[in-house]
C-alpha cells in the first residue's frame, strides 16, 4: 500500500505543477511542501488541505465539473488516510460546505453518485461512511435530507472493517440450520449471492475459479442466499465447489433486517478467525490482495 501511495502522491505532485501552468484547466490541488517527504506525512497535508483553493461559491458549469473532478480523487486518497485523518479532512470539506450552502446539494449528489451507486468503480462503504457523517453534521441540512443520510449512514457503518460481523443463521441445502460464528476457519469468505440474479451468473464464474479461493487450505467459503424465496433457490442451485459450504438466509432474515448492507449482489466479506471484517463488500481482487497478503 505504501508504494501505491506513492505512486498517487507522486501523480498529483504532477498534477499541481501542470496546474500552476494552466490554471483553468485542473482542480487546483494544494502544493504539498517539499520539505515533507514522508508518504504518510505528505498525505496528512493533501488531505487537511485538499479544498483550500478550490472556490465553493463558484456555481458555473466549469465550477460544477472541476469540483466534481477533485471530488473523484479525494475519495480515491481517502482510502489511504486512517480514519483520524479522514475524520478531519472530511469536516474542513463540511466547514466549506456550511458556508457555501448552495453547493451541498451537488455535492450529497456526487457522495451518493460515487460511493452510493453499486456499480460505480470508486464505491468503498469506509470512505462513504465518513462522508455521511460530515453530511449529516451539517447544521444547513432540513429535517427530510438529515433523516435520508442518517439512514443511508446507518446502513453503511453496518459490519465495516475491524468490527466483528454479525452473526446469522442460515439453512443448508438439508434443510439443517447452522451459524456464521460455528464456522471455524483462519480465514472465512462470504458470498452472498442470489441464483436469479443475471449480474451473480456473470460474476460467479470468476470468484469460483479463483485459484486463491479454491485452493486455499486457510480459507473457508461460505455462499448465502440473503433472500426468502426458497423455491427458488433450490430450484436454481449454482454449481459450486465441494468444499464450500451454501446456505439460505433462515426466513429472509438477511434481507428483512438489512443485517447486512448489500446494495448488490454478488457481495464479498472477508473474515478473520474471530469473525472480524477484513474487507467489506470488495471486489474480487480486493479480497484476493487482502488473503495475499498485500
Amino acid at each position: 500500500m505504501r508504494r501505491l501511495l506513492l505512486l498517487l502522491l507522486s501523480a498529483f505532485a504532477a498534477v499541481a505543477g501542470a496546474e500552476a501552468q494552466q490554471p483553468d484547466v485542473q482542480f487546483p490541488f494544494p502544493q504539498i511542501p517539499e520539505l515533507l517527504q514522508a508518504p504518510e506525512a505528505r498525505l496528512a497535508f493533501l488531505m487537511e488541505n485538499y479544498w483550500s483553493r478550490y472556490d465553493f461559491d463558484d456555481r458555473s458549469d466549469r465550477g460544477r465539473e472541476t469540483g466534481e473532478q477533485g471530488f473523484a480523487d479525494y475519495i480515491n486518497l481517502l482510502q489511504y488516510a486512517d480514519s483520524a485523518l479522514a475524520a478531519r479532512s472530511v469536516k474542513t470539506l463540511a466547514d466549506s460546505l456550511a458556508k457555501a450552502p448552495a453547493r451541498l446539494q451537488h455535492f450529497d449528489e456526487l457522495t451518493d453518485h460515487y460511493l452510493g451507486n453499486p456499480n460505480s468503480p470508486l464505491r468503498n462503504d469506509v470512505v462513504y461512511a465518513h462522508m455521511l457523517r460530515g453530511l449529516t453534521a451539517l447544521p444547513q441540512l432540513d429535517e427530510a435530507a438529515r433523516q435520508r443520510l442518517t439512514f443511508r449512514l446507518r446502513l453503511v457503518e453496518k459490519n465495516q472493517p475491524g468490527t466483528t460481523a454479525a452473526d446469522f443463521a442460515y439453512i443448508d441445502r438439508q434443510g439443517k440450520r447452522h451459524w456464521l460464528h460455528e464456522v471455524e476457519s483462519e480465514l472465512t469468505l462470504l458470498v452472498f449471492s442470489d441464483p436469479e440474479c443475471e449480474h451473480c451468473h456473470e460474476q460467479m464464474p470468476r470468484i469460483i475459479d479463483c485459484e486463491t479461493l479454491r485452493d486455499n487450505p486457510h480459507l473457508t467459503v461460505l455462499n448465502i442466499y440473503p433472500d426468502d424465496n426458497t423455491e427458488a433457490w433450490l430450484r436454481a442451485a449454482m454449481p459450486l465447489p465441494a468444499n464450500w459450504l451454501e446456505g439460505r438466509s433462515e426466513g429472509g432474515e438477511l434481507h428483512r433486517e438489512q443485517t447486512y448492507y448489500l446494495p448488490a449482489l454478488p457481495s464479498l466479506y472477508l473474515l478473520d478467525r474471530d469473525k472480524r471484517v477484513m474487507v467489506k463488500d470488495g471486489t474480487l481482487e480486493q479480497v484476493v490482495r487482502r488473503i495475499n497478503g498485500k
